[in-house]
Order: C-alpha cells, then structure tokens, then sequence
C-alpha cells in the first residue's frame, strides 16, 4: 500500500524569499477577523510560493502576476515538496491574491501583464462609465463579450477595426450553434456598444453598424411575475426564524421589498446616505450616475437600525451591509443581497429564482392602491414613464374591476 509522503504546514519562515511582507500580511489576516485554521492555511500557501520563488531565482522585487499564475497551474499540480502541505486549490489561489493586493500596498508593484485588448477594454469601459453612466455589472458583462470578440479576431496583435468584416460579426453571434437566443441578442448589443463608442472616437465602422443582425426577440410573458399580498407577509416572515446573520437579512428584504431598490443599490448603502431625523434615504442610482432621496419608510428604518445596533461587526467601513465572514468589516456585494433573498424562497419552498421581482410587486401594488403613473415612476426612479408602464403590466380582469361604467345602457 501506497502511503502519503509526509508533509507540514510551516508556521514561520524568517528566511523565506517573502519574509519582508509576513508581517503586513499576517496583520491583514488578523483585521479581516480570518479564523486561525484559515491563517494557517492562507500563510502556508505564502510560504510555498515563496521558497518556489527562491528555487526559480526570482526576486521578491521581481514578483509579477505571471508567476502567481505559473506558480499555480503548473508548479502547484506537480509538486512533491515534503516541505510544505498542498490544501484546496481553492485556498491557495485567494492566498495569493491577497498576497498581491498585500504587496501592492507594501510597495511591491505586482502589474498584471497588459495586452492591446487590455488597453482598450480599459478605455472603452471608461467611457461606458463616464459617457453613458451603465452600471457596474452591466460594463463588465460587456467588456467580458467584447474581450472573447476581440480574442478571437486578433488574439494579442494591434486591433484594427478595418480587418473586421460583417461575417466575422455574424460568425462570432451564431457561434457553435448552442448559443440561446438571448445570450446572442446581448452580445449583439455589447457589439453595438462598442461600434458606437468607436464610432464617437472618429473610426469609420458605418458599414459594420448597418450590417448587424437583428435577432428575434422571445415574445414577452403576458403578465411580469409579481407576489401578492399574501405571499409578501409569508416572505418577511421567513426571517423571523434564529439563524446567522438574520437581522442583516431582514434589514436587506425590507430595503427591497419596501423601497423597490435593486441589489446593487442595497448593497451600496452606506450610513451617511441616512438622515434619521428627516427620516430619509438617499439612493445611489448606479445606473443613472444619480443620486434620489426616498422617504425611508419605518418599518424599513426599524429593520436597519436593529441590525446596526445589535450584529454589524465593528468596521471603519461605511457601508451599511458588511460582512461578518472573513473578511469581517468589508461591504457585501449584489451578489450576497441575492442569495439572501433565495436563501428565503428556499426556506417557503418556492421555486423562484429572481430578485427583481421585488420590484415589480412594489410596483403593481402601488398600482392596486391607486397610486398615480408619475408616482409610481418616481418610486421607481425611472426617468421614462414607458420604463414603468412595463412594471405594472395588468391582466384584463383586473382592470375591468377598476374601469369606470360605460355611460348609458351600453355595455
């Protein structure tokens, strides 16, 4: 029988190639409230990485992202060291990542090899930033399709838009043929994007905006998928059971289900954009580069104010949602808002699989209440009243029942 070669976790190196940023590192472990098991993990994998960077004659100066990389992939599936200890793949590369933003702070530049497609993505989100004011999730899903575009039309030559032909456009939307309609229906419109803001840097690309294809567009449902009353009270009461984080939780499906906000908006929250004693919320609409001031309602006000005064860790952090896993302190993304969220469908047994839907409900209920179309548009924050005529889509039973009678005998 086979038996393992032994192997340690080392938990001190005074001479190891990156003894010098032990220190910063290990304090950053500590202030990010990692549990001891994770530090001891985290800073055997730096201590691995720094005797193969010994071993491969590299300087600590010297250090860049391409050696994190080959450390990684190639070194780390191979080695045979009974030196050091080999846990989660996983684990290793977040220890290095951390190395990295450690060792940028330390002064250790550790630049990320910069390509022709780097430059430009780098630019063309700018713009998208700046120009058009498109959310966050939105850039980096854009520039992700237009990074595999460019990829597969110039890999790491000069990109020049005069080689790119209509077909090369078709070819790249069609794709091996397991593309759905509506992956295929958003690239075409990250590729318009980027034409446009090519366009408005003076590149003649006219021939290959008027050649693009328009793709059929899945036929909208009748109704948007809204919750009704019933199922709103049985969703805020799926917090009031005991489990971890529950206040922050419930303090986030109020800021949803009572303010309509997005995921990223909640998210975004911070203590300064509220005003306890005029009772309101300012909200960060990231995908408009705007600022609007809601009401805050009590009952959201109540939920967030328990959470601050009873489970938000200690931070220096200004957002209002942080996280109480390492790294403690530090604010929760969109991506938490939503699985908070599922987390509660999971627990009524629903099968929905949106967040969004939140808004949607706000909405029609609004409606239901007889609340003016421009109001609910400013509740909303939509700019467009078409925008929030999609919101509140009713069925024709419902309308019959609040239509006014004909005038006379006619029905």
């Amino acid at each position: 029988m086979r038996t393992r070669p032994c192997m340690r976790k080392l938990t001190d190196d005074p001479d190891n190639l990156l003894a010098p940023v032990f220190p910063a590192y290990r304090q950053t472990l500590i202030e990010g409230r990692y549990v001891p098991a994770i530090q001891g993990r985290y800073l055997a994998a730096v201590f691995h990485f720094g005797d193969w960077l010994r071993s491969s004659e590299i300087c600590t100066q010297d250090v860049r992202h391409e050696h994190v990389c080959d450390f990684l992939d190639n070194h780390l599936p191979t080695c045979t060291s009974k030196r050091h200890t080999r846990s989660d793949p996983k684990k290793y590369r977040s220890a290095l990542q951390l190395l990295e933003r450690v060792m940028q702070a330390q002064g250790f530049a550790i630049p990320k090899p910069t390509t022709a497609i780097d430059v430009e993505l780098q630019a063309f989100d700018d713009s998208m930033k700046q120009v058009w004011g498109y959310a966050d999730s939105t850039r980096a899903a854009r520039c992700m399709a237009i990074r595999r575009f460019l990829d597969e039309q110039f890999s790491s030559q000069c990109i020049d838009l005069t080689k790119i032909s209509p077909d090369d456009i078709k070819s790249y939307l069609v794709g091996d043929g397991s593309r759905s309609s509506g992956s295929a229906r958003w690239i075409a419109g990250s590729i318009r994007c980027f034409l446009r803001y090519r366009q408005f840097l003076g590149n003649d690309v006219s021939h290959l905006m008027r050649t693009m294809p328009t793709l059929a567009r899945a036929k909208p449902p009748a109704l948007p998928e809204v919750f009704n009353d019933a199922e709103v009270t049985a969703l805020l009461n799926a917090f009031s059971g005991d489990f971890p984080r529950r206040r922050r939780a419930f303090a986030i499906a109020r800021c949803l289900i009572d303010l309509g906000l997005r995921s990223s908006e909640v998210a975004g929250l911070t203590l300064d954009d509220i005003d306890w004693d005029l009772g309101t919320i300012r909200v960060n609409n990231r995908k408009g580069r705007r600022a609007d001031v809601m009401p805050l309602l009590a009952s959201t006000g109540e939920a967030i104010a328990d959470y601050i005064q009873k489970e938000r860790p200690q931070t220096t952090c200004r957002n209002i949602f942080v996280r109480t896993s390492a790294p403690v302190g530090q604010p929760v993304g969109r991506r938490a808002v939503q699985a908070t969220m599922l987390a509660a469908y999971g627990r009524l047994g629903w099968d929905c699989s949106r967040v969004h839907v939140l808004r949607h409900t706000l909405a029609t209920r609004l409606l239901s209440a007889g609340t003016s179309m421009p109001i609910i548009a400013d509740v909303m924050r939509h700019r467009d009243l078409s925008t929030t005529v999609i919101y509140t889509r009713l069925d024709t039973a419902w309308l019959s029942e609040v239509s006014m009678p004909w005038p006379g005998d006619i029905q």
